[in-house]
């Protein structure tokens, strides 16, 4: 409600309602100078205003001083220190509506005019030793308010009001501002009197737009509209706003009076709604396409998280026992890129994971977080994570945040948004891995067809060519070659059991020692004059049975490949172990190969480390084929949730989610 043109600055001290505070009787100051009249006239209006306290007071100063009390004002013209009609216009500077009588010895047309524009409410002239129409004026105006007493506790109502309300004369000189608008505003009333209500200028209103405002209030329309105000100390806030035009009885404008509500937090809230509806409908036209492969959703829904919610930073994390391991990240923060891992207790994560609600953080520094190992680590002002469920089970989180902070309103309106993410992610890990694991057995059924056509036929034909022999020469020898191929036939078949059964899915795994297990499944193989070197103490967190396979396969590939005196070598390396012999070695061109079930270059089966690939598959572990230091064949596993570099971030979220 502020009008270009600046105005003038004039302090006023005292607080003033817009109209007397309601009493059981209305207080009538009379002012006069001449003391032995003040006191025949307070006597007589008391005695003839019997609902009246008639109070007299000598100068224009002692009534400014007794204003707050007042409900009506009787003053002489001729003042010692003023002018009645100076008076009024000093009383009408601090409170509007209350009765002014201005009493006048010689009255004219002149004055009577001056007196109407100063804002008297009646001109009454002296009628010698007794002003018989004062008392009737006066009367029938006690009496109107006595009437009225919604108008007699307007001051008060006003003062209490929730709202921040503020008048102006038609000129936006501010009159008046109750305690709601000093509180809204931090402008004190002495501040904001004399001044216009450009002191509320936030410059997100053009002055067009003040110009449309001042044709419509001053044509006598109510202006009704939310607008962008700021306060003293500069901190911008939205007002659902209501300017009314009070006009006199001939209909002319005598002021303005502004409402003012505080709706910056359901503007706030409405705003975040939007950017959250507008989130989740960017999700489900660019990302839900059944085509999209899980790392690219993934990605998509930390980047429009980031974009909607006007966030720096967003992250999806895997929580495995005591560590928290990035697999996808949005941003630009060395501690928060994919593949790097933290101890769950210096994360955020770790109070995300313990409730179901998301957990908030505005500003670390305002919410005791500065001493906390996160933030210490991390830095991040504002935080906002959701648990991520898989199968009912908590997989890792989804994570917003950014080194500035946010306002605690804004973060919590986004807590359902975030939540729903965290929710469509959840639902895509759990079909990914049903996906996921269709195929492998829509594969293993592939692989036992191969087998139940090829692998078993030639060892089955080979035996009933056999037998017809027997039949036909009675030759014994005929027998053995059929007994090894019913013993063939079922290493293939226990073999291909082993792979369905153990090169799945890991359930639990237990902290295993590479040394034990390895000289145990040593002990069970048929190893002849070959040797075993361990150099492992450590553990390794795996299934053990599903180990077991790994090691026995990889040792009877080693002595079926190498010579009597093979030596095999089982170590640890930074990211996980190896078992690397000195036979023969295996040509590049085959290392592809040999994973592939039905491959073998001897008499085995073929599925020895087809079995070896599928068990450290279902671990999460990746094997490097490569040549030992003694020239032979080493199998290189990476097992820990640290990335290499030549890891893509496909290949990462499919280790990581280990389905």
């Amino acid at each position: 409600m502020s009008r270009e043109p600046s105005a003038q600055e004039s302090p006023h001290n005292d607080r003033s309602p817009p109209a007397g505070v309601s009493r059981e009787k209305l207080t009538v100051l009379y002012v006069d100078g001449d003391t032995q009249r003040r006191e025949a006239e307070t006597g007589r209006l008391a005695e003839r205003l019997d609902v009246a306290d008639v109070r007299g007071v000598e100068t224009g100063e002692a009534l400014l001083a007794s204003l707050p009390t007042a409900d009506c004002v009787v003053s002489r013209y001729e003042l010692p220190d003023t002018d009645g009609i100076s008076l009024c216009e000093r009383v009408r500077d601090r409170t509007l509506g209350i009765p002014f009588v201005l009493v006048v010895e010689d009255g004219s047309e002149q004055l009577a005019s001056k007196a109407t524009a100063a804002g008297v409410s009646e001109y009454v002239p002296a009628d010698g030793p007794s002003p018989a129409r004062l008392l009737d004026r006066l009367t029938d105006l006690v009496a109107d308010r006595q009437r009225l007493p919604t108008r007699a506790g307007l001051g008060n109502a006003v003062e209490h009001a929730a709202d921040a309300i503020l008048i102006t004369d038609t000129e936006g000189t501010i009159k008046y501002v109750n305690p709601a608008f000093e509180e809204l505003t931090g402008f004190s009333q002495s501040e904001a009197i004399g001044r216009t209500p450009r002191i509320l200028k936030s410059g997100q209103q053009d002055d067009t737009y003040y110009q449309e405002l001042w044709d419509a209030i001053l044509n006598g329309t109510v202006w009704e509209e939310q607008v962008i105000n700021e306060t003293k100390t500069g901190q911008q806030y939205v007002a659902h706003q209501i300017i009314t035009p009070v006009t006199d009885a001939a209909g002319n404008i005598e002021q303005f009076v502004g409402i003012q509500r505080d709706v910056t937090r359901r503007r706030t809230l409405e705003d975040q709604l939007e950017r959250s509806a507008k989130t989740l409908e960017r999700l489900h036209e660019g990302i839900a396409e059944e085509a999209t492969d899980l790392q690219s959703k993934i990605q998509s829904v930390l980047e429009v998280g980031t974009t909607n919610l006007e966030y720096q930073l967003g992250y999806v994390t895997r929580i495995i026992d005591d560590t928290q391991q990035i697999i996808a990240a949005v941003g630009d923060h060395e501690a928060i890129q994919p593949g790097v891992s933290d101890p769950l207790e210096r994360t955020y994560c770790r109070r995300t994971i313990e409730g179901d609600e998301p957990t908030v953080v505005a500003d670390a520094l305002e919410e005791e977080w500065d001493d906390d190992p996160a933030f210490e680590h991390f830095g991040l002002r504002c935080y906002v994570g959701a648990r991520i469920t898989v199968d009912g089970e908590l997989f890792g989180t989804l994570c917003f945040g950014g080194e500035e902070p946010q306002q605690r309103l804004v973060l919590e309106a986004e807590q359902s948004t975030v939540t729903a993410l965290a929710t469509w992610l959840g639902y895509e890990l759990e079909r990914h891995g049903y996906e996921a694991r269709l195929e492998r057995q829509n594969t293993q059924l592939e692989q036992f067809a191969s087998v139940a056509s090829h692998d078993l036929r030639n060892p089955l034909n080979v035996a009933s060519g056999h037998l017809d022999l027997a039949q036909q020469t009675g030759a014994d020898e005929h027998f053995e070659t059929v007994r090894k191929n019913h013993d063939r036939m079922e290493s293939i078949i226990e073999d291909v059991l082993v792979l369905a059964r153990e090169g799945t899915f890991v359930e639990t795994t237990v902290a295993v020692s590479l040394e034990a297990i390895a000289t145990d499944c040593w002990e069970s193989v048929e190893t002849g004059e070959a040797t075993l070197v361990v150099e492992a103490s450590d553990t390794l967190q795996a299934d053990a049975n599903k180990l077991r396979h790994v090691f026995e396969n990889l040792f009877r590939n080693s002595i079926e490949h190498g010579d009597e005196s093979v030596t095999v070598e089982v170590g640890t390396t930074d990211s996980g172990f190896y078992v690397a012999d000195d036979g023969p070695g295996i040509a590049d061109a085959e290392r592809q190969e040999v994973f592939e079930h039905g491959y073998s270059g001897s008499d085995g089966t073929g599925f020895g480390l087809a079995i070896v690939d599928s068990i450290a598959k279902a671990h999460g572990w990746t094997i490097n084929l490569t040549e030992s230091h003694a020239g032979g064949a080493r199998f290189t596993f990476c097992t820990d949730d640290t990335l290499e570099d030549d890891t893509s971030a496909a290949t990462a979220i499919e280790r990581l989610l280990s389905l």
